[in-house]
This record gives structure tokens, C-alpha cells and sequence, in this order.
């Protein structure tokens, strides 16, 4: 689904982010004061806005409250934080994402009723830490404080066994997203199998794109080492 979604302060972080989110489909309007920024952002997003988010007036005539998202992505200066996020609830935005650089950020921002909050490079972090402390897992990318998306080499001991005969659901409560398969005659290119059915004979040298929450993901790996 196609989403109107504000990106506030076009760093290294938001301006990856509208690129991706413009490139996605989505309708993105990147906010930043850098005129040189905007000028870069113009060609990756809908519209690009020079404005400062401190200023209320030039917020207000963005109608960010008719968006389906707004995501400050700038956590450099908490008081910019503060008074943008304070703009934003007053203007009424429906679904507001902030970016935070430590724990005092958050209960700040809690305080004022911002209950969605991120920080890409802890998650960063978490993945790759995880990637280096399991040799079964390739990639792993945090969902929520609850659950993630992992790909994980295939065990060797359900080679040849159907989706259904692996229960991976029923023993691990973990959901098989989909398979990436080797390519015979070529091992470095994987072919993505779409949603598997249940009668899928799973292969030696698949990966499998694993959803579930962080103790199922983590009870599985466990097993693996």
C-alpha cells in the first residue's frame, strides 16, 4: 500500500531513507534547512522543502497533518527534536517517528507522548552482532522489540524433508516468509522461491527467510550451533 510520508532532516539516515521510500512508491516530501540538500533531494522524492522544523508557520503550510506518516530522522540536536515533535502533535500528524540517540531521548520524548521511536544504528548493531555470533544465520533484520526477519542456512538435517514435514511451525512457532535456492550449474546466484507450499521439498544449501519473534529466532539458532 502507497503511503504520503514526511521525512524531517535529510542526514546521511534520511536522505538514504526518502531515496528508498520515493524509489518504493511511497509519495515523500524530504524537509531539511540545507538548501544544497534540498537541491540534492529534489530528484529522489515527490517534493523537497527548505524550511526549518522549528519554525511553526512554515510547518503548518506543508499540511503534514494530512500525511500518512512523519519521521524525524535527524537526532543531532534534542531541542530541534523536542519543538519539531511538539509542532507536529499540536498540527495533529497522525502517525509520528522520531528519531533518538540515547535512553534519556526516549523518556524525554515518552514524556511527550511520542511513543514510536527509533534508532538505526542500534538495530544496525543488534544485526550484525547476531551475524557474527551464529554461523547459520546470513542476515537478520529487526522487525519491533518483538519480532525479526532472519535468513538462515538450512540445517542439514531437514534436507529433503516438505515444509510441513519440517514443522518449523509447530515445534519452533517460526513462519517460512520464503526459500532462496542455488542455482544449479551457477552456486552464486539464489532464485527466490515466492511463498513455499507446504508440500515444498526443502535442499541442501537453501536458505530460509525466517519470521518469528526474537526468542523463537534465537531458540532455533541455538539448536543450529
Amino acid at each position: 500500500m502507497k503511503k504520503k510520508i514526511a521525512v524531517i532532516g535529510l542526514g546521511e539516515f534520511g536522505f538514504a531513507l526518502v531515496k528508498q521510500l520515493h524509489h518504493e512508491g511511497h509519495e515523500v516530501i524530504a524537509i531539511d534547512k540545507n538548501m544544497d540538500v534540498i537541491e540534492d533531494a529534489a530528484d529522489v522524492s515527490t517534493t523537497a522543502v527548505c524550511l526549518d522544523s522549528t519554525d511553526e508557520k512554515a510547518m503548518i503550510a506543508q499540511g503534514l497533518e494530512d500525511m500518512d506518516s512523519v519521521i524525524i530522522a535527524s537526532a543531532e540536536n534534542l531541542e530541534v527534536i523536542l519543538v519539531t515533535s511538539d509542532i507536529l502533535k499540536r498540527m495533529g500528524a497522525k502517525d509520528i517517528i522520531v528519531r533518538y540517540r540515547n535512553d534519556l531521548d526516549v523518556r524525554i520524548l515518552k514524556m511527550m507522548g511520542i511513543d514510536r521511536v527509533f534508532n538505526p544504528e542500534e538495530k544496525a548493531a543488534l544485526n550484525m552482532s547476531e551475524e557474527f555470533s551464529h554461523r547459520s544465520i546470513r542476515m537478520s533484520a529487526i522487525i519491533s522489540d518483538e519480532y525479526r526477519i532472519a535468513e538462515v542456512i538450512l540445517p542439514g538435517v531437514f534436507a529433503g524433508k516438505t515444509l510441513q514435514n519440517s514443522r518449523l511451525k509447530e515445534d519452533y512457532r517460526l513462519n517460512v516468509v520464503t526459500i532462496l535456492r542455488r542455482q544449479k550449474g551457477n552456486r552464486n546466484q539464489e532464485k527466490i522461491l515466492g511463498v513455499p507450499l507446504a508440500e515444498t521439498i526443502l535442499e541442501e544449501n537453501d536458505t530460509l527467510i525466517l519470521f518469528g519473534t526474537h526468542k523463537d529466532i534465537d531458540s532455533f539458532l541455538e539448536i543450529l550451533e
